[in-house]
């Protein structure tokens, strides 16, 4: 399949129709999200709970659509066996309580299982207390495939896939200093673990 990287969508459901369309092709993802789990991984309840929050207007079953289509996204993404995925995410979304308590440990738990079950998939967590960097600017993803190289960029009320060498070498360069900060991929999942135990402990000692 051909896909036309940069030409502009004329309704939302276009602009997210291309970008699974390059996630299809891609052979390197590498995202960063500095305040929700990203939409890659995202389990059902934190996926409605997310995009209610930022679209209110949507009808229910819209919404409900949508949550379905993102837990596909994983196993729609690349070809299995050359595909790499890398996530970095910061430390406070762990602690978002999107949908409430329980949601959010099952979003821990999809994370948790999503990671074992994709060989491909480097989960990584920024600390929070760190120096500034520059994820702070906001959220992103770049993609590679066949060599070509695109960054999406998301707003709340618009989004951009851009092919730019200058854009996609600025995004490149964020994204190996988030790494250099990042923690190991065994500790970042030992730290999801532990987070996903506490709110557990918490909630059953609930009255």
């Amino acid at each position: 399949m051909t896909i036309i990287w940069e030409s502009p969508a004329d309704t939302l459901g276009e602009h997210i129709a291309r970008l699974a369309a390059i996630e299809a092709e891609a052979d390197t993802v590498q995202e960063w999200e500095p305040l929700l789990i990203p939409g890659l991984l995202q389990s059902y309840s934190y996926a409605a709970a997310a995009i209610r929050a930022t679209a209110p207007a949507l009808p229910l079953e819209t919404v409900g659509e949508r949550a379905e289509a993102r837990l596909r996204r994983i196993d729609q993404l690349g070809t299995p066996g050359r595909r790499t995925i890398g996530i970095i995410i910061d430390e406070s979304a762990l602690y978002r309580p999107m949908a409430g308590p329980a949601a959010l440990i099952d979003q821990l738990e999809h994370l948790l299982a999503v990671e074992a079950l994709q060989p491909s998939l480097t989960l990584r967590v920024l600390p929070q207390g760190g120096e500034a960097h520059p994820g702070l600017g906001g959220g992103f993803a770049m993609y590679r495939a066949a060599g070509r190289r695109a960054v999406f960029v998301e707003s709340l009320t618009d989004s951009t896939i851009t092919t730019r060498p200058d854009d996609v070498a600025a995004y490149a360069s964020a994204w190996e200093r988030l790494e250099s900060l990042a923690l190991s991929p065994c500790e970042s999942l030992d730290l999801i673990d532990a987070t996903r135990g506490t709110l557990c402990r918490r909630l059953e000692a609930k009255p």
